[in-house]
């Protein structure tokens, strides 16, 4: 090589490592000029364009190095990491995979795969692509913070916590690692740790923006709004094109009941990354509000021409159904409702035979605890009131209109029974629910003592607090048992409509029922068996509240609920819609306005099409007369 163009590699080189960008990239280029195949020089100016968020020029330089050495790892690393920028994943991971496969010993590039497969939603594959990165190098502190994350991810709570405190004893001052903490912690509701987390990492590096994103989450669902507000605006300040931050002000200003804010924030989102599929989404569910022309034609854009990850098709396919629903396009709504659907639908299928053998097993357990101790073991602490049921059932309504009671906090949807089942497996070291058969009545007062700890103290100074969990019918017998004063209200509403509302909404791959017409009737008939059992368990502490009957009449109902709850009549319960509080909850839109009878029948614009769904619902059990 010439010595003239050598000295002119270094010189760039040294000035790319000292930050001096735009100085790099002119002696790279003149290097061009002279040498126009010089690799080094292509492969430098193709990693200064991935630094610079440049990727199409990236992949331009980096291309033309391959071209000139096909085998050179290096290369097919720096081209990875362009393709990741350029929303290409299958293609970095086919080079992130060559460039191993030509060099197995550069720890870096497993931990940049990894990363690659986490934003895939593939997070037991980045697991072992970390793993065989630790092997290389056992102290390599980001790569041990990145399997922390992809193991809370994967639900492998005890692995990431070991794996997040490996990396902060490496390197104490990681900022991301004290922000994968702070996600372990407020997955498991521990909010108040997660908030300290996320303020240690952006202390130590004040412009996290993603940290400060997680915060103001955090922040919103330990109902502190106003601040949630505060930390997105200082994220904005920081990065006033980051999307996800624009994003998360969207569903805070809707939760707040602020849909124009809302929108407004989601067009936000879009205009910086226009293939945003959540964010189209949730603009296009917001209530009394119809998408324009222009946003259909930019979903309908992407659904044609971006290849997405699975998840992002699913929201898409949402949004349209939406934005066609509106339009009164039935069939080609339901025709995207059901591509959305099987996205899911093919990660995670529905398995009946094992959901009946839990279902089957929480009340078989809960019988015989209560067969050992009685009913009345547990904290008899009076003010849980529990609103439950199948999800889209009314719980949102029936809440807001409790909570509208002087006397009633309405604390949201909350994790608290899960994580008192999850202490039971704790105490026990055996998998719950079969573990119930095992506590002790102090055990079982403990668990009771647990639950209420976890609200806040605020909630707890009204008579009642609220725990508006749809899926906690499943904990009625642990919850009924450990706390002997807790009311349940059980909502329900028409099997068709109810399961077809569902069918709407894009539920996590988790809630495997909700993605297929004959598992959302299967599993609506292994719930309403476990609730006839509950009745018979717990009798007087279970009020049904059919949504059909709210709407009718919300004053009739209302009265019933207060009834049960031994508090007197307030005229507030009728104007739920405008108390003002923070609705975490798919139907953050509806219940900011009157009751609307819309819903009580809309299944019937789709009735073609519900053939498998009404097919698989047991009339008999449900005693009810199959539709006409």
């Amino acid at each position: 090589m010439n010595q003239n163009i050598q000295d002119m590699l270094e010189t760039g080189y040294r000035q790319h490592q000292e930050g001096h960008l735009d100085e790099a990239e002119r002696l790279y280029l003149e290097v061009l000029q002279r040498d126009r195949d010089n690799i080094h020089a292509l492969n430098l100016l193709g990693m200064l364009c991935v630094n610079e968020f440049r990727p199409d020029e990236a992949v331009f330089f980096i291309a033309k190095a391959l071209k000139l050495q096909p085998n050179n790892p290096e290369s097919h690393a720096n081209m990875a990491l362009a393709y990741k920028d350029q929303g290409k994943p299958e293609q970095a991971v086919k080079h992130f995979r060559e460039s191993i496969r030509l060099d197995p010993y550069n720890p870096v590039v497993f931990n940049n795969l990894g990363n690659v497969l986490r934003e895939m939603s593939r997070p037991e594959e980045a697991i072992k692509i970390y793993e065989r990165a630790l092997k290389l190098d056992g102290d390599f502190a980001p790569c041990w913070s990145n399997l922390s994350a992809a193991l809370n991810e994967a639900g492998k709570r005890k692995l990431a916590h070991r794996a997040v405190e490996r990396a902060l004893r490496l390197e104490p001052g990681l900022a991301q690692a004290h922000n994968n903490k702070g996600d372990i912690l407020l997955a498991e509701a521990r909010y108040a740790e997660a908030l300290d987390c996320y303020r240690t990492a952006t202390a130590l590096n004040p412009k996290y923006a993603a940290a400060l994103i997680n915060m103001a989450r955090t922040q919103r669902d330990m109902d502190e709004p106003g601040a949630a507000v505060a930390t997105l605006r200082k994220a904005l300040e920081i990065e006033p094109n980051n999307p996800e931050a624009h994003h998360a002000m969207g569903v805070l200003q809707e939760q707040l009941g602020n849909p124009d804010a809302a929108a407004a924030a989601f067009q936000d989102a879009i205009k910086v990354a226009p293939a945003m599929a959540i964010a189209h989404y949730y603009l296009a569910q917001i209530r009394g509000r119809k998408t324009s022309d222009e946003e259909l034609g930019a979903m309908e854009k992407i659904w044609h021409e971006v290849k997405m990850l699975p998840n992002d098709r699913m929201f898409t396919a949402f949004g349209l159904a939406r934005a066609y629903e509106q339009r009164r396009q039935f069939d080609k709504a339901f025709e995207f409702l059901e591509q959305g659907n099987r996205v899911k639908a093919e990660m995670q299928p529905y398995d009946d035979a094992d959901t009946g053998k839990f279902v089957d097993s929480l009340a078989d357990c809960s019988e015989a605890a209560a067969a050992r101790l009685g009913f009345e073991a547990g904290c008899p602490d009076p003010r849980p009131v529990f609103i439950l049921g199948m999800p889209r059932s009314g719980t949102s309504l029936t809440e807001q209109i409790l909570a509208s009671h002087s006397e009633v906090a309405g604390a949201g949807e909350l994790s608290y029974a899960y994580d008192t089942a999850h202490r039971i497996r704790e105490i026990t070291k055996q998998a719950f629910p079969d573990n119930m058969k095992l506590l002790s009545a102090e055990q079982l007062r403990e668990l009771g003592e647990y639950y209420l700890s976890r609200h806040k103290p605020d909630n707890l100074a009204r008579r009642y607090v609220v725990d508006k969990t749809p899926l906690n019918f499943q904990y009625i017998g642990l919850l009924g048992l450990a706390l002997p004063g807790a009311k349940f209200i059980h909502c329900l509403r028409d099997p068709v409509q109810n399961c077809f509302s569902i069918h709407k909404m894009p539920f996590d791959k988790k809630q495997a029922y909700a993605h297929s017409q004959q598992a959302l009737g299967l599993y609506y008939n292994r719930y309403w068996k476990l609730m006839q059992r509950w009745k018979a368990q717990f009798p007087g502490r279970i009020l049904d509240v059919r949504y059909e009957d709210t709407v009718a009449d919300i004053e009739t109902q209302g009265r019933r609920m207060l009834d049960f709850l031994d508090l007197p009549f307030e005229e507030s319960v009728l104007d739920f819609y405008k108390t003002e509080r923070l609705v975490k909850t798919p139907s953050a839109s509806q219940v900011r306005q009157p009751i609307y009878g819309d819903a009580v029948q809309a299944w019937r614009k789709y009735e073609q099409h519900l053939g498998p769904l009404i097919e698989a619902l047991d009339w008999e059990a449900l005693g009810l007369g199959r539709p006409a």
